[in-house]
């Protein structure tokens, strides 16, 4: 089974954990990075369909690392991680060119869930926001 990469961009140990044990037998390979320095070297680097980004990543506010991410590796879908999600934050980072909200607590359900989406949207090539 041909794996898929992933790349996480959190310092949180907690989520490297969970989504490790989440993603246990399964086609998705975890990258994990701890800065978006890192995440950018890591998207210039390897084929990456799907980013995983905290919203209380080190460094600059989360805008700004999510338009960093996109331009790296324009095709790529980013999602937030985040402690809370609401309608208002969804929007946000939508229009921000970014692909989901991701809530913690992770539960397997939504998170392979959503994967399973965003990957195929990856794979269809949409046209993804401009920013």
């Amino acid at each position: 089974m041909k794996k898929v990469h992933i790349l996480l961009a959190s310092a949180r140990a907690e989520d490297r954990r969970s989504l490790a044990a989440i993603l246990d037998g399964t086609p998705w390979r975890l990258i994990e990075t701890d800065d978006r320095e890192e995440a950018v070297k890591t998207l210039h680097g390897i084929e990456v369909p799907i980013v995983l980004c905290d919203r209380d990543l080190p460094g600059s506010p989360w805008q700004e690392t999510i338009r960093t991410l996109i331009a790296a590796r324009t095709n790529a879908c980013v999602i937030l991680v985040s402690n809370v999600a609401d309608q208002y934050l969804w929007d946000e980072v939508v229009q921000r060119g970014g692909f989901d909200v991701l809530t913690r607590p992770f539960h397997k359900d939504q998170v392979l869930s959503m994967l399973d989406f965003a990957h195929t949207h990856w794979k269809t090539g949409w046209p993804t926001t401009k920013v």
